[in-house]
């Protein structure tokens, strides 16, 4: 079943039917301020932390996805009203047409009914911690009309999200007061006049408001018959206590064929209101805010841009999977529908993946972010599996009142810094590999000399702080000398303890082979050559302990027993180590050809490729909390999506192009459009994990938004299918592509100047390039920076 489509000239999804089975979610905002949008206006606002400032309410677990971002329309002579979204008053849709257009970090709803249309607008300008919503009324009959128009916020009654649901005393410390046509809500205890005040402010003068919930929507009633819009009126009611909300009425008078605009405003800060009023009132100002958001985007977008024979490759490439991984990387794991900021941090390993996606479209927070983890990283060389990265900050120090940083709980020393018991033996890994990325795509050699603080105090370079997370990995091994899983090993429920990780040790081999060429980059090839002959150990064990004839298998427990085998009927085969042998490089082409295989034949299905088969029945805790999740379920035999692109950069590497696209094509959320009633999730994201056919609901997807899998999803595609990369040589054009594809383009900016490459396939080879050429003159190896400003063509041809 189809709900909507793509537009790609917009870079937009259109929902042309908003009864979805499941809410279809946007995220609005680039900086501070973030607004996470459903399909439906249901959803909320925070700045910075969604637990630590809640602007807005939402209730999680729902069967509606409220309270949300509404605006209501009152016909004031019939007495009939609406919502512009659907819900809440959902009208019958054999009545009113609904449009959703989501777009990158913007969305738009639109409704015809009863001879009007309406349109709303939703985004978060840069440079300003606020949300406008840009409304569009038009009178489509040949008679006047009356309108009244209405919003509605639930404003967050503490700013800390579990105090939405535990803490009496937020019902008691919180009001609202009205001005100008700014309705102010403030939480008494807090200070700071920024964040301790949130608004709702509007374009026009109302004509009636309301502060208090019990007052707009009324008795034993809900958002889809409020009082106020059923009698046309608010009550004018604002006071302390209770549960406070944003509702601002205009009554508005159009003629046949007449056009109104107006806007509301919500954001924080106690003078902000006045301010942003004044400056939207002029739709100049909102149509150049609205427009810089589209030229933030546009200038991301075109940073890498593709044109291939697979139309979903270049939907997904060349706008939603680099968004969707941008959006990781901002506002990290807390802020969606599912995780609605019950906590909130960074997890390490999660950000060091995202950010390992973005480094040419976004340097500044991908620096920002391995900085984070830097600091956020211990002397004995692992990394704070979940922390705030402004516990380590020393500019969050000094920071003036007025700018406060959020009011985040600081734990004492002890309570920051955990020990081997709770650190998961793959998060500092990644970050190697990630830093290296960022000096490749910016050319900031100087940055492997940065001095960075330890999270338990002292300091290195960021240079020694990549040595102490590799030779942490090479302490803590097992009896065979495969690296120790200790509480998790990438897999949270997989909790060997003393056992030991396949996946782990192949990672290691993977970091410890991408610092070599770091240290043989800056001249230190004393360390290049020690690191080499680490790595050359790690692959050894792993090649002599982890073979089982046909795959890797996954681990070993404390107890000596091996995971993922041959005679075992549950967990027989695992995606991560198989996966990983390969891209690591440390299995021989043979037996990555054979992994590779089994996964294919094991794992594979039309969505996605299972994380282990078959299911875990028994539970066995020297394995993990894997073996007690329902079977089919997240890391228990789903299609968990995170390591999927894994499976692509292996086949890629193998010079094996059609199995690569096969595996791309089932995940890939563009492919579902047509069968909604079966993923129920958005079709222009990625999910954290779809059911397994071990499961009754096989394909049905899970978690959108914020996974790994968008930015792994943008790696795999981008740097091994279409083979575009770079090294600290240079740019690389490497492609392993479909057998049938006759070639492909792209366009990729790299430090200042922009390269065209048209690569051609005449023989229809897999893998391998027959000759490259630049700028009209045959090359070899890779190409180096041209000079900024330039534009240069690359013609690359298979054979």
């Amino acid at each position: 079943m189809k709900y909507g489509y793509f537009d790609n000239d917009n870079r937009e999804y259109v929902i042309t039917r908003p009864d979805v089975p499941a809410p279809w979610t946007n995220y609005l905002g680039t900086e501070k301020f973030c607004t996470v949008i459903s399909h439906n206006a249901g959803g909320y606002s925070f700045y910075k932390s969604p637990e630590y400032n809640r602007i807005t309410k939402f209730r999680p677990n729902a069967t509606f996805d409220r309270p949300g971002h509404y605006v209501y329309l009152r016909d004031d002579i019939s007495g009939d009203y609406w919502s512009i979204s659907w819900q809440p008053v959902a009208k019958s849709l054999d009545e009113a047409k609904y449009e959703v257009r989501h777009g990158l970090s913007y969305s738009k709803f639109k409704c015809e009914y009863n001879g009007i249309t309406a349109q709303k607008t939703l985004f978060v300008p840069k440079g300003e911690d606020a949300e406008i919503w840009d409304i569009v009324l038009k009178n489509d009959s040949d008679t006047p009309r009356t309108i009244s128009a209405f919003s509605f916020v639930e404003f967050s009654f503490s700013h800390i999200q579990s105090d939405n649901q535990n803490h009496q005393m937020s019902l008691y410390s919180s009001g609202t007061s009205y001005h100008d046509g700014v309705l102010l809500y403030d939480l008494y205890y807090n200070t700071n006049e920024y964040e301790g005040f949130y608004y709702l402010a509007s374009s026009f003068e109302p004509d009636s408001y309301d502060g208090q919930r019990a007052s707009f929507i009324g008795l034993y009633r809900d958002e889809a018959n409020p009082i106020a819009v059923e009698k046309g009126r608010c009550s004018n009611h604002v006071q302390t206590c209770y549960n406070q909300c944003g509702a601002l009425h205009k009554q508005l008078t159009l003629q046949p064929g007449e056009e109104v605009r107006f806007n509301f405003i919500l954001g924080l800060g106690k003078h902000e209101g006045a301010r942003l009023r004044e400056k939207y009132q002029n739709f100049t100002n909102v149509d150049a805010a609205f427009n810089e958001i589209k030229a933030h985007w546009d200038t991301r977008c075109n940073k890498f841009r593709v044109k291939s024979p697979n139309p979903g490759l270049d939907t997904m490439i060349n706008a939603w999977t680099l968004y969707q991984a941008e959006t990781c990387v901002v506002w990290s794991r807390f802020a969606s529908f599912i995780e609605v900021g019950g906590r909130t941090g960074l997890g390490y390993r999660d950000t060091a993946q995202d950010s390992m996606a973005v480094p040419h479209t976004n340097p500044q927070m991908t620096k920002k972010r391995i900085l984070d983890l830097l600091r956020g990283q211990v002397k004995e060389g692992y990394g704070l599996h979940l922390f705030d990265p402004d516990w380590f900050d020393p500019e969050m120090e000094d920071v003036a009142p007025s700018k406060s940083p959020t009011v985040v709980p600081t734990p004492s020393d002890e309570d920051k810094i955990h020990g081997l018991a709770d650190t998961c033996s793959d998060d500092a890994l990644w970050l190697v590999p990630t830093i290296c990325r960022y000096v490749m795509e910016t050319g900031e050699t100087g940055f492997f000399d940065e001095v960075i603080t330890y999270a338990d105090g002292g300091e290195g370079t960021v240079y020694e702080h990549m040595t102490r997370i590799l030779d942490f990995s090479a302490r803590h091994v097992g009896q065979t000398g495969i690296c120790k899983g200790l509480r998790a090993d990438w897999n949270d429920c997989l909790n060997l303890g003393g056992g030991e990780s396949a996946m782990v040790s192949f990672l290691h081999y993977w970091a410890l082979q991408e610092f070599v060429d770091c240290a043989n980059f800056l001249g230190k090839h004393s360390d290049a050559d020690k690191y080499a002959t680490m790595a050359e150990g790690v692959r050894q064990a792993c090649e002599t302990h982890l073979w089982d004839g046909d795959w890797y298998i996954r681990g070993i427990t404390k107890n000596g027993e091996k995971i993922g085998t041959s005679i075992q009927t549950e967990g027989k085969v695992h995606l991560e180590s198989n996966t990983w042998a390969v891209v690591s490089g440390a299995a021989s082409p043979e037996r990555g050809r054979k992994a590779m295989d089994s996964v294919d034949q094991y794992l594979y299905s039309p969505y996605g490729l299972h994380l282990n088969a078959p299911s875990f029945a028994t539970p066995n805790d020297d394995i993990g909390f894997v073996t007690r999740v329902y079977q089919g379920v997240k890391e228990n035999g789903a299609i968990f999506s995170h390591p999927n692109p894994w499976a692509w950069v292996a086949e890629a590497k193998l010079g094996r192009g059609d199995q690569a696209m096969k595996f791309y094509d089932a995940l890939n959320p563009y492919n579902q459009n047509d069968m909604i009633e079966v993923r129920h999730a958005e079709p222009y994201s990625y999910v954290q994990f779809v059911m397994g056919r071990d499961h009754l609901d096989h394909g049905r997807a899970n978690h959108p938004w914020l996974t790994g899998s968008s930015g792994w999803a943008y790696i795999a595609a981008t740097n091994w299918i279409l083979g575009v990369r770079l090294s600290f040589d240079g740019l690389i054009v490497d492609p392993c592509i479909p057998t049938d594809w006759p070639g492909f383009e792209v366009t990729r900016e790299w430090r200042g100047a922009t390269y065209h490459i048209r690569v051609e396939n005449p023989v229809h080879v897999s893998k391998g390039v027959k000759s490259i050429s630049l700028n009209g003159e045959d090359i070899e190896g890779a190409i180096t920076p041209q000079a900024e400003g330039s534009v240069n063509t690359i013609t690359v041809v298979m054979g």
